[in-house]
């Protein structure tokens, strides 16, 4: 590895681009390049230009003031340049950089504008890759391998600690020099990051805290809230589960009683039309009379018949004389007297038919008062369906009631004489119009039951009491915690919006001192006309509420459906004062109503008793009038034989003699019908006879029919009653499903029927019991978890992010700490080896080149000892730095003071400076003060050489070292010089000729008039100088 070339442009003297090559090793030794001209020609802008491109920022080094002063600043004849680079091109062969490049191309440039760049092979690079890349090819800005005679000087008078750097930096540590003092740089930043990292930390994590019991608190209230409508859906679905198949069960025992009651009612409409048969059949008077009429008829013709044959046997056997004359007086009586028992027969008759008309009017009354106790008996039995259906909902009113937690907020309010301040519940103390009653209570949701206190004593005192007496739970808004929220900057911008009703703040009636109160509960709620409206205004800006009561949440969450009209619980504008609900009333008029039910049914059981009766007894006046009648008949018929037998005996003799002459033939006709009316009477004694069997059997069969029709009735009654009996469980139940439906969709915002669809299996009536008795509790929890506020979520999450990532960076620069503290601690153990290793060979090889310069004498190198406070300890003493926290703890600060007395007793012994002893030949010295100049210089010379033999730099740079000494000791230096070059390029800078003698290529600097530096080139060898 040697520089091949040097290529300068615009540095400092030389404005033009100048070139020196340089020859390669030959023969086993690297090329001795000198560069002379005089004072003023600008050969040490030679070095200059070397040290500048190798990475010197030195301004005092480069012998400048500013940095543009390295740029050609123009002469009298030429002007100034912009800029100015120098490129050093090194040859890699055998990749002594540690890279695989057959050449290394180092370019620096400046500009006059203050910018600059650094080049490797045409890649920009940082300065610091630069000393790395020099560093691995012992090259360095500050070390031995520039030399100049100022270097020579001060080697001797500098401090030991400054001999030491120089040393070290000789000892080829310069690589392990940079990258330690680059990790303690990096080190000492890390240490910075991780204390900010510390502090802010320490600034973060009180509120991280906070928010982190902020989210475990919503965390809390998201699982009871997800606990309850879990245990709500399951409670509300195993109702409806449980009303639905007890729905059905009843349906099916209902359809059971239907069929009952058809083929009850069937059997009983046989029996009455049975009954309506027989009645409809002649009566056993009617029957009876027309048999005895038959009879007496039959009797009469029989009767009339031998009357008839005994007149005509009288006829025959008397004669015409005075006693028919007689006769004729008796029968005109006999008339007379039949004439005036028909008469009075038939006003008997006449009575009867009247008082059979009177009885069917009668029954025809009776029958009407029946329809009417029928039609009241139908009107109570709906009555007393509504009245239990009211009972029904007035239980589950009671119900809600209790569970709902309105009895506790109605005992505080009876009680609010003990616990201070309670101004009432949050409905009552506003009033709304009508028209927005729905869209505000359902913004106001469970908040309108909430009792307003008027601070967090009195709702403390309040719970306490209802914990201790087991009252329920309520929820309470104390007046001197609850603050109102605030309106973004564009809450009045969205009034303008159509459809948009207003703020649902400013549409509540309040007195002003509850104005908190209000806006905490309905601040950030706007009503709107409908969920258009809300969707055209855009989901997500606000909460909107509609007229019909759907909600939309800020995070889109959208809730709404049938209401349907029943108002379940306290409402704005309506004095909830009636708020302990009860079934008693309802169940007293349930219990009236069946007792008038029973008394009407009673009532016209009797009627219809009355009628039966009524029947009964005009059917008997209706045969009465039928014998009486037949009676008159006969009295008729009797009495027309005596007015024929009155004429007869009124004949004349002629005509009773011509009417005797026809006795004879009539006498055997009489007899034959005697004979045949004998015939017809005995047959209607049989008929007779047959009659009363029957009439005796159907008598029997009505008395058992009547019996079987009380018991068919009795039946079918049964039978209604349990039908109407379940037809109000029906109703009950259909009653409760609806209040279920309503209910959950309030609590829920789901339907029963859509949450039977999820139900595998409803609960039991204790489960039920539990169920309820957990849904309060989980209530009662979620009020006392109380209200998150909004945005928890995403600054928890964003603090934690940020907390996370310090933590994280915090580990990572604890780590690097560790990692960078234990690289420094190799990198001291290798140079503290390397440096122990060539400090051996540099002191033996000083003091044999002090002898080869000197011609004898001796010189050494000497180790200073020293103790140094320990540097992680000096660092806390001076800056107080804060050890890193544990995770989730505080961090524990040391500050200088306690270290102050600690760090002194903390100290490492450890190598401070080099010391050089020197003694010529034939002296005694003691001190290096007493050295004479040029045994100063040639001292220096051979520590200089000393350290090239043991750590050969690639190349080195020597400016006018040698200037101070004789010729005799130049040779000596330039036969030493010739040695090393076995090792190393030299490129010396010079004025004697012994020096330019042992050079292999000797360059020439002038400067013409421009002010512009020249360079010429000669091979020695080519010109045979040596010679």
């Amino acid at each position: 590895m040697y520089l091949k070339r040097l290529e300068i442009d615009g540095f400092k003297s030389f404005a033009r681009q100048t070139t020196l090559e340089f020859i390669p090793p030959k023969d086993g030794r690297f090329s001795i390049t000198a560069v002379v001209g005089p004072n003023g020609s600008g050969k040490s802008n030679v070095v200059d230009a070397i040290r500048w491109v190798m990475g010197e920022t030195s301004l005092k080094q480069l012998r400048g003031k500013k940095s543009e002063d390295v740029i050609f600043n123009g002469s009298v004849d030429k002007g100034a340049l912009s800029a100015c680079s120098v490129t050093m091109v090194l040859d890699n062969t055998g990749s002594g950089f540690g890279i695989d490049y057959p050449e290394i191309v180092i370019t620096r440039r400046l500009y006059r504008s203050g910018e600059g760049e650094y080049l490797i092979n045409n890649s920009p690079v940082r300065l610091l890759d630069i000393h790395l890349l020099l560093a691995r090819a012992q090259f360095g800005q500050h070390s031995y391998s520039i030399i100049s005679q100022g270097t020579i000087d001060r080697l001797l008078v500098v401090t030991p600690s400054e001999r030491k750097d120089f040393l070290d930096e000789a000892s080829g540590i310069k690589e392990f020099q940079i990258k330690e003092h680059q990790a303690s740089l990096k080190l000492a930043r890390t240490r910075e990051n991780s204390e900010q990292a510390t502090r802010l930390l320490a600034e973060i994590e009180p509120r991280l805290k906070l928010l982190s019991r902020q989210v475990k608190k919503l965390e809390k209230r998201q699982e009871v809230e997800l606990a309850l409508r879990e245990c709500q859906e399951k409670y509300y679905g195993s109702l409806y589960l449980n009303n639905k198949k007890e729905t059905d069960r009843l349906d099916t025992e209902l359809e059971m009683i239907e069929k009952n009651y058809r083929s009850a009612f069937e059997k009983l409409t046989g029996i009455q039309n049975e009954l309506s048969e027989l009645a409809r059949q002649a009566t056993r008077t009617e029957v009876f009379g027309q048999l005895q009429e038959r009879h007496s008829e039959a009797t009469r013709i029989k009767n009339d018949l031998e009357r008839q044959l005994a007149v005509l046997s009288g006829k025959l056997e008397n004669v015409y004389n005075e006693a028919g004359k007689q006769n004729l007086g008796w029968l005109t009586k006999k008339i007379s007297d039949l004439k005036n028992e028909n008469s009075a027969l038939s006003a008997k008759c006449e009575q009867a038919d009247v008082a059979a008309a009177r009885l069917v009017k009668l029954m025809a009354d009776r029958q009407m008062e029946a329809d009417k106790l029928s039609a009241e008996r139908t009107e109570l039995s709906v009555r007393v369906s509504q009245a239990q259906h009211q009972n029904f909902g007035a239980q589950s009113e009671r119900q809600f009631f209790e569970y709902s937690g309105l009895a506790a907020v109605k005992a505080v309010l009876d009680n609010r004489g003990r616990f201070g301040k309670v101004y009432g519940m949050l409905a009552d103390l506003g009033e709304v119009e009508e028209q927005y009653r729905v869209g505000l209570e359902v913004a106001a949701g469970a908040h309108l039951s909430s009792l307003v206190v008027g601070d967090d004593e009195v709702a403390k005192k309040a719970i306490e009491w209802l914990r201790a007496d087991r009252l329920g739970y309520a929820t309470f808004l104390p007046m001197s915690k609850i603050t109102g929220r605030l309106l973004g900057v564009d809450a009045d911008a969205v009034l303008n919006e159509k459809g948009v009703i207003g703020w649902a703040i400013d549409l509540v009636k309040f007195d002003k001192q509850f104005y908190d109160i209000f806006s905490f509960v309905l601040g950030d709620n706007l009503l709107v006309e409908n969920l258009a409206t809300a969707q055209r205004i855009g989901i997500g800006r606000y909460r909107m509420v509609t007229l019909d009561g759907d909600v939309i949440e800020k995070k889109g969450v959208m809730r709404g459906g049938y209401r349907g009209n029943k108002k379940r619980g306290p409402g704005f504008s309506g004095k909830w004062a009636n708020m302990e609900v009860g079934s008693t009333d309802w169940q007293a008029e349930v219990n009236r109503l069946q007792e008038d039910l029973r008394l009407v049914e009673r009532a016209l059981e009797n009627k219809q008793a009355e009628i039966l009766g009524l029947r009964s007894e005009s059917e008997t006046h209706k045969a009465q009038a039928a014998v009486l009648g037949t009676q008159a008949r006969q009295k008729e018929m009797e009495l027309t034989d005596l007015e024929k037998e009155q004429n007869y005996l009124a004949m004349s003799p002629e005509e009773h003699k011509k009417y005797l002459g026809n006795l004879g033939q009539e006498k055997e006709d009489l007899e034959e019908k005697i004979s045949r009316a004998q015939k017809v009477v005995v047959a209607a004694d049989l008929e007779i006879k047959d009659f009363n069997n029957k009439e005796e059997a159907k008598k029997q069969r009505v008395f058992a029919l009547q019996i079987e029709m009380q018991t068919a009735q009795n039946s079918v009654n049964e039978i209604i009653s349990g039908r109407n009996d379940l037809k109000i469980q029906l109703a009950k139940l259909e009653t409760r499903q609806e209040d279920l439906a309503a209910e959950c969709s309030a609590e829920i915002s789901a339907s029963p029927v859509n949450l039977v669809e999820r139900l595998t299996e409803g609960l039991d009536a204790a489960g039920l019991a539990d169920a309820a008795d957990q849904i309060q509790k989980l209530k009662y929890q979620l009020s006392l978890i109380g209200g998150i506020e909004e945005g928890v979520v995403e600054e928890y999450t964003t603090t934690k992010e940020k907390f996370d990532f310090l933590s994280g960076q915090l580990t990572d620069l604890e780590k690097a700490t560790n990692d960078l503290e234990t690289m420094i601690d190799e990198l001291t153990e290798i140079m503290k080896k390397k440096r122990e290793a060539s400090f051996k060979k540099i002191r033996k090889e000083f003091d044999r080149y002090f002898k080869i310069l000197f011609n004898g004498g001796s010189a050494a190198l000497e180790e200073i000892y020293g103790e140094v406070v320990d540097e992680d300890e000096v660092a806390l003493a001076e800056g107080g730095v804060m050890s890193p926290p544990a995770r989730g703890g505080e961090a524990e600060g040391v500050g200088a003071d306690d270290l102050a007395d600690e760090s002194k007793r903390k100290k490492i012994t450890t190598l401070t400076g080099i010391d050089i002893t020197a003694c010529p030949p034939g002296k005694k010295i003691k001190n290096l003060s007493a050295l004479s100049g040029g045994e100063r210089t040639l001292t220096s010379i051979a520590l200089v050489c000393a350290i090239l033999s043991c750590n050969p730099a690639p190349f080195v740079v020597m400016d006018e070292v040698e200037a101070a000494l004789d010729e005799a000791n130049t040779l000596r230096f330039a036969n030493i010089m010739s040695e090393l070059s076995r090792q190393s390029q030299f490129i010396v800078i010079t004025h004697n000729r012994v020096t330019m003698h042992s050079a292999d290529v000797l360059y020439g600097v002038t400067m013409g008039g421009e002010g512009v530096s020249k360079l010429l080139s000669v091979k020695l060898e080519d010109v045979n100088l040596k010679k």
